[in-house]
């Protein structure tokens, strides 16, 4: 049995950090419960698109139950707080106030369920000068120096591949819910949990602003020898034009690494700043064979070598098979979609989407002893979908 099964989640969110959080959360066991607007959301029309469907959508939403209500109707407000009041947990990733503004804030849901655990996530937090300040991952990775430290010296900078704000926050906050969880258990109430997308990202220049911070001043580049690269942390490209990843940060790796590269005179040798000869001399051996040449040359070696795979390449590895990351989810209209799973799945057997959100409201109105005729009617006054 899944750790958090039973426990009922609502959530309000129509963007990752959100969605990624209710999806941990639905791993772990918890049964959520999608409040969307009635008209489709951003998430339904991101690609790509097959057949109507968008798997952007869908990798984030499986085994969600999922109603469609408009909120600025006074019935629908009615639903979302009768759905409320049932619940452990609520999340939302509207921007402050907004949910206030709609009689659905914390202060006031809080009345009606005491023991509510409520977690809000937006771009700058609750509070301060910056709390409604519109902002996408690309402008908190900018603004929190993620971006910045993304590029070697006077190039620009390149995007991340994964969103590190929207990831790092729907963590934090799916942590946060967790452990608000087990506090409830002893104080037997509730907690407004407050995380800062902008703040999720800054946390991972823990290192360096560390350093920044106890220096008082900006460091240059080079300064930052780590997670930076190094000659022993950084990428080479190899014949074919591929790319292998070295990590021979420890000097037992160091030195299998430079036995096996052919370049045993630097074994010896300790590495702990940007040494330009070093990486040179790496640099051409490196040059001098395949990727499929340098894999089976350091294979079973344990030095922290690896190769710069294609996601097709990543899943085809051992641990994908041997620990049942990919996933498969039933889709009525789509049939069997494998997907990628959060590490919190634990290999479960299999998962549903619920795509007729219309029959799914009408389960969920039933639910709350809502009737045949009353459920017609707000199907009518475009209340519900």
């Amino acid at each position: 049995m899944a750790p958090l099964n039973g426990l009922k989640v609502i959530d309000f969110t129509h963007l990752l950090p959100g969605e990624l959080c209710s999806t941990a959360l639905t791993d772990l066991g918890c049964n959520v419960l999608r409040i969307e607007p009635v008209t489709r959301t951003l998430g339904q029309l991101l690609p790509p698109i097959i057949e109507g469907h968008s798997l952007y959508f869908w990798s984030l939403h499986r085994n969600k139950q999922r109603i469609s209500i408009d909120l600025k109707k006074a019935d629908g407000v009615k639903i979302a707080r009768q759905l409320i009041e049932a619940a452990d947990v609520l999340i939302e990733n509207f921007r402050p106030g907004v949910m206030d503004r709609l009689g659905l804030g914390y202060a006031e849901v809080s009345k009606l369920n005491p023991k509510l655990i409520f977690c809000s996530i937006s771009g700058y937090g609750q509070n301060g000068s910056w709390s409604g300040k519109p902002g996408h991952d690309l402008n908190l990775i900018a603004e929190s120096g993620v971006l910045g430290m993304n590029a070697r010296e006077g190039e620009k900078p390149i995007l991340p591949a994964v969103l590190v704000s929207d990831y790092m926050s729907a963590m934090y906050a799916a942590i946060s819910i967790t452990s608000h969880l087990y506090e409830r258990e002893s104080t037997g109430i509730g907690k407004h949990i407050d995380i800062s997308m902008f703040e999720s990202a800054l946390s991972t220049m823990g290192i360096m602003g560390t350093a920044l911070l106890y220096e008082q001043e900006h460091p240059g580049v080079e300064h930052f020898t780590y997670p930076r690269e190094l000659p022993n942390y950084t990428v080479y490209e190899c014949r074919d034009k591929r790319y292998l990843a070295v990590a021979s940060l420890e000097p037992p790796f160091w030195k299998i690494f430079c036995e096996k590269a052919g370049i045993a005179q630097l074994s010896r040798k300790l590495v702990t700043a940007h040494d330009q000869d070093v990486y040179q001399t790496i640099a051409a051996a490196i040059k001098t064979k395949s990727l499929a040449e340098w894999m089976e040359i350091f294979e079973n070696t344990n030095c922290c070598v690896s190769p710069v795979s294609t996601i097709a390449e990543a899943l085809q590895h051992p641990p994908v098979k041997e620990r049942h990351v990919v996933h498969h989810m039933l889709h009525p209209q789509l049939g069997d979609v494998p997907q990628v799973t959060t590490p919190l799945s634990e290999a479960i057997p299999g998962s549903t989407a619920y795509d007729d959100r219309a029959e799914q409201s009408n389960l969920v109105l039933k639910q709350l002893d809502y009737s045949e005729h009353e459920i017609e009617r707000l199907k009518r006054e475009k209340v519900i979908l």
